[in-house]
C-alpha cells in the first residue's frame, strides 16, 4: 500500500496543474498527502481492526478534513445517517490496494472490494473499478505476469487496455470516473519498466494526477516488489505519526509481495 500512497503524494501537485512528459520533479517541494491516503490507510485500518469501513472512513475524515476529498463524500462523512451515495467515482479504485494483499483468493478479493466500495460507491462502475484495482494488485503480488493481469481485467470487467499511454496522453483530460481512470492507470502500469516508470507514465497523461498515480503505484508495487528506498523514505517522512503506524502494521501482518 506504500505504493499507492507515494503516487498520491507524487502526483499530488499535478493535480491542479496537468503535464503532459514524464521528464518532472518526482518529489516536488509541495508534494503532500491527500484524501487517497487517508482513505486508503482508512482500509487498511478497518482490515486490521475489523470495524466497518463506513465507521473507519468517517473516523478519518474527522481526523483530516481538510485533505481534499470531494464534495459527496463530504457530505457522507458529515451525514448523520449516512448512506451509499451511488457514486461511480475514483475513489473507490484509489483506497483498495490494501485488499490485494490482506486476502487470500481472488473470490475473496472480489467480495472485499465491494465491501469497501459500496458504502459509498454503489453505482456499478464504482464497485467494478474498486474489484478491478484490487484484483490486479493481487494478481501482481502473486507473481502474475503482466499479460496474464491484463487478461484477467479485460475479460473479467471489460476494460479496452489497448490504448498506449502515447496515444492516450494527447487527448486525455480531467476524468473522476472510475471508467475514466482504472483503465489508463493499469495501462501505465502494463508499460512500465519499474515502479517509478508506472508514476511517470501516468502522471503525463494529465487528469486526476494523484488518484491515477495512487491507482498505478499501488498495483506496481505489488508487481515490482520494493518500492526504491529513496521514494519510499520521502513518501514515508511525508505522513503523520498515525498514517506512518498504520503502514508499518499493515506491512508487518500481511507481509510484501513475491520478488521477482
Amino acid at each position: 500500500m506504500l505504493g499507492a500512497i507515494a503516487g498520491d503524494i507524487i502526483g499530488s501537485v499535478y493535480e491542479s496543474r496537468n503535464i503532459k512528459t514524464m521528464d518532472f520533479p518526482l518529489f516536488h517541494p509541495r508534494c503532500r498527502f491527500t484524501d487517497d491516503t487517508v482513505l486508503t490507510a482508512a482500509v487498511a485500518d478497518a482490515i486490521l481492526s475489523g470495524r466497518e469501513y463506513g465507521e473507519v472512513f468517517r473516523e478519518y475524515y474527522r481526523r483530516f478534513p481538510r485533505a481534499g476529498y470531494g464534495y459527496l463524500f463530504h457530505q457522507w462523512a458529515l451525514s448523520p445517517d449516512p448512506r451509499p451515495y451511488n457514486s461511480w467515482g475514483n475513489g473507490s479504485a484509489m483506497r483498495v490496494s490494501p485488499v490485494g494483499y490482506a486476502c487470500m483468493t481472488l473470490e475473496e478479493v472480489l467480495r472485499e472490494a465491494e465491501r469497501s466500495a459500496t458504502v459509498t460507491h454503489n453505482h456499478p462502475e464504482g464497485i467494478k473499478g474498486a474489484q478491478a484495482t484490487a484484483a490486479a494488485v493481487f494478481l501482481a503480488r502473486t507473481g502474475a505476469a503482466k499479460l496474464k493481469i491484463r487478461e484477467y481485467v479485460e475479460r473479467h470487467f471489460g476494460y479496452d487496455l489497448s490504448q498506449s499511454i502515447d496515444e492516450i496522453r494527447p487527448h486525455y483530460t480531467f476524468d473522476v470516473s472510475c471508467q475514466g481512470s482504472v483503465p489508463v492507470a493499469m495501462r501505465a502500469f502494463l508499460e512500465s519498466g519499474d515502479f517509478e516508470d508506472a508514476v511517470r507514465r501516468v502522471i503525463s497523461v494529465g487528469g486526476d494526477s494523484d488518484t491515477l498515480a495512487c491507482i498505478a503505484g499501488g498495483i506496481a508495487e505489488a508487481f515490482y516488489g520494493e518500492i526504491p528506498e529513496l521514494i519510499s523514505e520521502k513518501a514515508f517522512s511525508l505522513l503523520d505519526d498515525k498514517l506512518r503506524h498504520v503502514v508499518e502494521a499493515f506491512r508487518e501482518r500481511y507481509g510484501k509481495s513475491m520478488h521477482r
